[in-house]
């Protein structure tokens, strides 16, 4: 994810994860993509567009909405994502992201990614980053019945890569709550929660469908670390961060789209700070059952 080196600090972008435990990441696409099973957007915002498998995560923070895939119905992303800062450099390609709809409530998500990073003009370090698997349960549905309005839950359990420790367990959690209003041709999502690593936070977005093919979605995201800075930390890391995207996603095909993103930290800049995010990819939707028989 991007971030690895963020394992600097100790707590969880633009599309979109930890840098000490905060990072960047990547995006996916959101209500672009139909199969042949109805479904609404799976969920899943990045700091720059829409998400296929559930969820992005972004420097201590999570955004997503409160949609859900049908039963059956699945997601594979495969995106990349560039992240800048002052401290170092990290390419991640590439990122895989899956989902599917396990009952009219509830779904199931992956992400992985495979990460370059090294400081500027050093050695690049490569491998597996952490794992994320996450679940949606949706409360309410976002549908005219409920005027437009949706709440969902989404538990968030993190595999950490690398060397496991006092301050650096292997498995953490978070816990997101997702909201989502609906209108004709736009709507407007959030999340906020808590991070087991140390990071509280609060997310939204703002996606506009201006033709039936394309979606453009405006986020900001601002995550507090709960953790102090260890004693005899060289390194000065604000504890909180703020940071904005913008990026667009198009429907290709039915049941296929591409989508790319930029971002950046708009807080007060650190070793941490990401002064630029590019990410872009494709994502895809298929039946894996219908009719509630499995295939």
């Amino acid at each position: 994810m991007i971030g690895r080196a963020a394992l600097l600090v100790t707590c969880l972008a633009t599309s979109v994860v930890p840098v000490t435990a905060q990072g960047n990441g990547h995006g996916h696409a959101y209500g672009q993509l139909k199969s042949s099973t109805p479904t609404p957007s799976s969920g899943g915002a990045a700091q720059v567009q829409p998400a296929v498998s559930g969820g992005v995560r972004n420097f201590g923070s999570w955004l997503d909405d409160a949609s859900i895939m049908a039963p059956g119905s699945g997601s594979l992303t495969m995106s990349m994502a560039w992240f800048r800062s002052p401290a170092y450099h990290e390419f991640d390609a590439p990122i895989g992201d899956g989902g599917i709809g396990l009952t009219p409530r509830v779904q199931f998500g992956f992400s992985v990614p495979y990460y370059h990073v090294n400081a500027p003009g050093g050695p690049v370090a490569r491998g597996i980053g952490d794992l994320y698997l996450t679940s949606k349960v949706q409360l309410r549905e976002p549908n005219s019945r409920h005027g437009g309005f949706g709440l969902a839950v989404v538990p968030v359990l993190t595999v950490l890569n690398g060397e496991a420790n006092v301050e650096r367990r292997r498995v953490s959690w978070g816990a997101p709550v997702a909201f989502e209003l609906q209108r004709q041709g736009w709507r407007v999502f959030g999340t906020a929660g808590y991070f087991s690593l140390g990071s509280i936070f609060a997310s939204g977005a703002v996606e506009v469908s201006p033709s039936p093919r394309l979606t453009l979605t405006g986020t900001v995201t601002q995550s507090h670390s709960t953790i102090e800075d260890p004693p005899g930390m060289t390194l000065v890391l604000n504890r909180t961060r703020t940071d904005i995207g913008g990026g667009a996603a198009w429907t290709i095909r039915p049941g296929a789209a591409c989508f790319g993103s930029v971002g950046r930290t708009i807080s007060q800049q650190d070793a941490n700070a990401a002064s630029l995010v590019l990410s872009g990819g494709v994502s895809f939707t298929f039946d894996a059952w219908r009719s509630g028989t499995r295939k």
